[in-house]
């Protein structure tokens, strides 16, 4: 569940009410800013929606003692389960929060199913728009230039929270892959007898599926320190 919230209030200040609240084990929180997430788990969604139901009521009483009030209109629910979602809305404030099929947090689509399809093509369509007026064939910038601009700017775009959305499906990782083979034929302004282990060996470039590695050992390694 993502909620939005606003008032009189500092980042460290809603930190400082969530602290004040009695935890629960099955309850997880996770804020950034002026978005917050609740997140509670089971082996049915009726163990995961019970515990945080009661946490968001008795939540609401602290937070009207802060004078924090949760914004309902951008609140949004998702349940992970497979089956349709048919199970009892949450309720903020006597107003029930319709299940969602997808929800954005800090800039990543969660699907239901969490096979991150729409996130990984999302990044697709947004890396492709981009590549053609920076690094088109017909580009008067240099292929030192294009490069640069491949690491500083194409490859965050399409390597954004990866940690999360590596284990999408291979179809979605390959037309990624098919993009970043399009970009550096691009940049090197390769014709049809260049391949592509030649061209990227030129350029110096890492392999885009090693580089998505790299990131998710060294992410998942600090997340177990």
């Amino acid at each position: 569940m993502q909620a939005d919230h606003k008032g009189d209030f500092s980042p460290h200040n809603f930190s400082s009410v969530y602290k004040r609240h009695p935890q629960q084990r099955n309850i997880i929180i996770s804020f950034y800013a002026d978005d917050t997430a609740l997140l509670a788990k089971g082996k049915l969604p009726s163990q995961a929606l019970t515990p945080l139901q009661n946490y968001l009521t008795n939540l609401e009483t602290l937070l009207i003692r802060w004078k924090i009030k949760l914004n309902v209109d951008k609140t949004e629910a998702i349940l992970f389960f497979k089956q349709k979602n048919d199970w009892p809305k949450l309720n903020i404030y006597d107003t029930p929060v319709d299940w969602k099929n997808e929800v954005q947090y800090l800039g990543v689509a969660l699907d239901k199913t969490l096979t991150h399809t729409n996130h990984a093509r999302e990044k697709f369509n947004k890396a492709l728009r981009a590549q053609y007026s920076l690094i088109c064939r017909n580009s008067s910038l240099s292929i030192d230039n294009k490069v640069l601009i491949y690491f500083a700017y194409l490859c965050p775009i399409l390597a954004y929270a990866i940690p999360i959305w590596e284990c999408t499906s291979k179809s979605n990782l390959t037309q990624i892959q098919a993009l970043e083979t399009k970009t550096l034929r691009m940049i090197g302004n390769a014709r049809w007898y260049h391949r592509n282990k030649e061209i990227r060996t030129a350029l110096k470039i890492p392999s885009l599926t090693k580089f998505i590695r790299k990131l998710s050992d060294k992410f998942y390694a600090l997340e177990s320190t």
